[in-house]
């Protein structure tokens, strides 16, 4: 066994096979992490009116599996799990200002926040009784890595299946729970193959022509990609 550092922390990973884990990195991530606890601590301030609405909005058509992110410099390969759905309105009037939070957890720490996904607003306009917006996705914001194709990853003796929990806010209600699912063993939701290859315009390294190496280029601005090792 061996360990790569990284500038948050060191995630194990055994050569050719395994996934390994690398930590959240950024304060992004550790805002959406923060909403979790807090959200239910704050339950007692929000509107009983917006909490009734949005206790009764529903997800539809939800799906977690795994996408590929991207791969670094020393030919580590990234996946990360993500959730499609849709939002439909059935309360009786129109419903603004609509928000969808996902919190992934791992079977190894079910009660830890490991990853979590955000989505502001899921229309710009107000959903009409009745109405479901388009199909909304959320990526998790920690991955799994390998030496492995992202395919084979699935087969490793340390995979850990992560867990999805949905939550939906209305205005200023409390986070209402809408239910968990676990992401299926595959890369791309089903029917939609296109998800095999990572989104061009979110890779996690890009090469650098100057340097001749790969960058990390999350939002924020460019690093280098983690290195050192430790045995």
């Amino acid at each position: 066994m061996r360990f790569r550092r990284f500038p948050a922390g060191r995630a194990a990973v055994r050569a050719g096979a395994a996934p390994g884990r690398r930590p959240a990195l950024g304060p992004v991530v550790l805002g959406l992490a923060a909403l979790v606890p807090a959200a239910f601590a704050a339950a007692g301030c929000t509107d009983a009116g917006a909490d009734e609405s949005a206790a009764a909005m529903e997800l539809t058509g939800v799906v977690a599996y795994w996408t590929v992110r991207g791969q670094d410099s020393e030919g580590n390969n990234y996946i990360r799990p993500a959730v499609r759905f849709r939002v439909r309105n059935t309360n009786a009037e129109p419903i603004r200002y609509v928000q969808v939070m996902s919190v992934f957890r791992r079977e190894s720490a079910p009660e830890e926040a490991w990853g979590t996904g955000y989505l502001h607003s899921v229309s710009e306009e107000a959903l009409a009784p009745g109405e479901a917006t388009p199909e909304h996705t959320l990526r998790s914001d920690s991955n799994y890595l390998s030496k492995d194709s992202p395919a084979r990853m699935f087969a490793s003796e340390l995979w850990e299946d992560v867990e999805v929990e949905m939550f939906l806010r209305v205005g200023a209600s409390a986070w209402a729970p809408k239910g968990k699912t676990v992401a299926l063993r595959r890369l791309g939701p089903p029917g939609v193959e296109k998800y095999l290859e990572p989104a061009d315009d979110e890779p996690i390294y890009a090469p650098d022509p100057a340097a001749g190496t790969a960058v990390e280029t999350p939002e924020g601005g460019a690093e280098e990609p983690p290195s050192g090792e430790s045995r």
